[in-house]
């Protein structure tokens, strides 16, 4: 628990995902304009799901669409999000259509979005990109995610005029008691320094907000790992409330295509609108 609070000490006291959340929503309301509702929902913090699907119900809305704000499907989280709001509308005598819009990561305009923010914030022809995305136990491997993720990094390369590029797994728990997806970022920034690379960008294409995972993992440890083994770092911010990634989620709310996604079959993220 110390090493937690310190964590959090050094990225200013608490982690910006509640705002940035909260910042997202109002922004993608905006946009969407006269006729939508958007509300946050979290699964460990205020509002909960269970508050948002009240207050759409008590709004009286045509219908609620869970929109996940993780792009890319696993079952530990973004399954757990839809069955936790699954499981609370079933007891409650809501008969409001109710869909969950989650695996958007083909959105042309998400892609768009990560390339105008590696061309905006460092674009270095000479530098290593080092995409990186949570790792999870490799039991939950054969979920989407892992494909999904890779999915993603490969177009926004593309078109971003990126030349050298890795995919790297983040943040696994110093204790944790099975295996996990790797390979890690630390092993690919190892890799990096030893190919005779002097720069490493790091993208955190697994996260839209920041939080502790980035401004932490990313910011501080990854930092130092990457100085001591006699490299630069740089460190992209995630999409947040930019312009371009709210353009995104309204348009993957509006496209009819996007609702209803289907629920994998192998067995909501700790955001969603």
């Amino acid at each position: 628990m110390k090493a937690v609070i310190e964590r959090y000490r050094l990225i200013g006291g608490l982690s910006p995902l509640t705002r940035i959340t909260e910042e997202q929503t109002k922004k993608l309301n905006e946009m969407l304009g006269n006729g939508y509702l958007c509300l946050p929902a979290f699964r460990y913090s205020q509002p909960s799901i269970e508050d948002a699907i009240e207050s759409m119900a008590a709004a009286g809305v045509a219908q609620i669409l869970f929109l996940l704000l993780s792009p890319f499907y696993t079952s530990v989280t973004t399954g757990n999000y839809i069955a936790q709001a699954k499981a609370y509308i079933e007891n409650t005598s809501l008969r409001t259509p109710v869909s969950y819009i989650h695996s958007w990561y083909k959105e042309p305009l998400f892609i768009e979005s990560w390339v105008e923010k590696i061309q905006k914030e460092f674009f270095d022809e000479q530098a290593f990109y080092l995409f990186s995305a949570h790792s999870l136990p490799m039991k939950y491997s054969g979920d989407p995610y892992m494909q999904q993720t890779e999915e993603t990094v490969a177009p926004v390369v593309a078109h971003s005029g990126v030349r050298n590029h890795a995919l790297g797994w983040q943040s696994i728990p110093n204790n944790a008691p099975e295996p996990w997806i790797t390979p890690t970022v630390e092993e690919k920034i190892a890799e990096i320094a030893a190919a005779g690379f002097r720069s490493v960008i790091q993208v955190p294409i697994g996260f839209t907000a920041d939080h502790i995972e980035t401004l932490y993992d990313i910011e501080i440890t990854h930092k130092q790992y990457a100085l001591e083994k006699g490299l630069s770092f740089r460190h992209i911010s995630s999409l947040n409330a930019d312009i371009a990634f709210i353009k995104a989620l309204k348009e993957i709310v509006i496209k009819p295509s996007a609702i209803p996604a289907p629920i994998y079959s192998k067995k909501r993220l700790t955001q969603s609108i």
